[in-house]
């Protein structure tokens, strides 16, 4: 099935169930410039200066951090989007309304053709990269609660890791240096970051 077969076919199902999907609201915490310096200080203090052995970050703060890391920085204070932690994936999650008019540029018709309070949410895996490295991976979007076709997210994503130096090529993953033997894991709510011990063996 072509694109533009899959984007006529999510954006007919949506536009069925608009006024359910609109009566949805974001949800977690706010993404802020504030949250960039507060987790800064915390991975600071675990991974830098290793005053702590261990601390967790609010997951709306890390998310502001691994913004900033891709040049977001201000955050817009009016941006809508919310996140949200469990120990299985982050969660990005808003409405159509609220992404920033290059990005639906770049959906194009899949967001032109729905409903501007349509919820949108973006799925973030944490998975290990090695000893000194840690990746986080957009696994898939979901459009007014249907997964965006992989074939789509794939073409738009690409276009958006052209953008972002940081992400990879694919513009699905993000890499982040730590420590070697330090640890980084997804909890209810945030982001724990334990740091390596004083004999490199890193804390259990």
């Amino acid at each position: 099935m072509r694109i533009s077969s899959y984007v006529a076919l999510v954006a007919v199902s949506l536009i069925g169930g608009s006024e359910r999907l609109c009566a949805q609201v974001p949800f977690g915490d706010s993404l802020t410039t504030a949250g960039i310096y507060r987790a800064s200080a915390v991975v600071d203090s675990v991974f830098v200066n290793r005053t702590v052995p261990e601390s967790t970050v609010d997951g709306g703060d890390f998310a502001s951090y691994l913004m900033a890391r891709l040049g977001v920085m201000p955050i817009p204070p009016d941006l809508g989007f919310r996140v949200a932690v469990d120990s299985q994936q982050i969660l990005l999650n808003g409405r159509v309304s609220d992404l920033p008019p290059e990005a639906r540029e770049e959906l194009g018709m899949l967001v032109s053709m729905v409903p501007a309070g349509t919820p949108v949410v973006a799925h973030i895996e944490l998975l290990s990269a090695g000893s000194r490295a840690v990746r986080f991976r957009l696994s898939s979007v979901s459009l007014g609660g249907m997964q965006v076709p992989e074939m789509l997210l794939r073409t738009v994503m690409s276009r958006v890791g052209r953008r972002y130096p940081g992400l990879t090529e694919s513009g699905r993953d993000l890499f982040v240096d730590i420590p070697p033997r330090a640890q980084v894991a997804l909890v209810s709510g945030g982001v724990r970051l334990v740091g390596p011990d004083r004999d490199g063996r890193g804390s259990q």
